[in-house]
């Protein structure tokens, strides 16, 4: 029976090469002894895992054992071509599901805009304008008697009537107030923002700025040169 040289293996009569690890047989006589050259205790060797192969060799096509891992009469590995299934991975969890986008960068964070600084409030300029009514005249038409008004900010017109204790600040009793029809409060001259301002005071009469009436509790501006009339006697400003 061939014997192997390398391995130590017996082998089938006809086998040229050693099943199990490919090496060339020597022919052993029978009856005879095991070669000198041959190891007292063969030591088995541990090979490959075989894998159920071709039923014929793929380099000489001679028909060969499955299971065997060389050809007996080429000695041609009968492994080569065949792949050893390996397992499939595990199952991941989530296998299948799409990756999801990546996030965008986080995006730098903007500085919070500087507190806005409130301007200190500045108090209003005092209006420019006359400060008291000093310096104001009133010139009557009839016999050009100019009366200056009180360094005051209000100067009421009108006539005396020591009856009704009424005593007007400008009093037109001596210029013929009562034949004219001037009322014992008849109008007053005041300023207001720097204006001098003239105003009816309700007069049964009337009273007139330029030939406009007025209407009472609606002061008008008065300038210097305007001419204005309680009743009938006419009075020109001065300033």
């Amino acid at each position: 029976m061939p014997f192997c040289p390398q391995c130590g293996v017996d082998n089938p009569a006809a086998a040229r090469f050693c099943d199990q690890c490919g090496a060339e047989l020597i022919a052993v006589p029978l009856g005879g002894a095991q070669p000198v050259s041959a190891p007292a205790t063969p030591q088995a060797v541990v090979g490959p895992t075989i894998i159920a192969g071709p039923s014929t060799c793929p380099q000489c096509g001679t028909a060969v054992i499955p299971g065997e891992a060389f050809c007996d009469a080429c000695g041609a590995s009968l492994l080569a071509g065949t792949s050893v299934p390996t397992a499939a991975p595990p199952a991941l969890p989530y296998a299948g599901v799409p990756a999801q986008p990546n996030y965008p960068p986080p995006q730098p964070v903007a500085a919070p805009p500087p507190p806005l600084v409130t301007p200190p409030v500045v108090p209003p300029a005092p209006p420019q304008g006359r400060p008291s009514l000093a310096g104001v005249n009133l010139v009557i038409q009839s016999n050009a008697a100019s009366l200056p008004l009180p360094a005051s900010g209000q100067a009421v017109i009108g006539r005396a009537d020591p009856v009704s204790n009424v005593f007007p600040d400008i009093d037109l009793t001596n210029h013929g107030a009562l034949e004219r029809g001037v009322g014992r409060r008849h109008a007053r001259i005041f300023l207001q923002n720097g204006l001098v301002l003239f105003e009816d005071l309700n007069s049964t009469n009337g009273t007139f700025l330029n030939t406009t009436r007025l209407q009472p509790g609606q002061p008008q501006t008065l300038r210097t040169g305007d001419e204005i009339r309680l009743g009938t006697l006419v009075i020109k400003v001065q300033m």
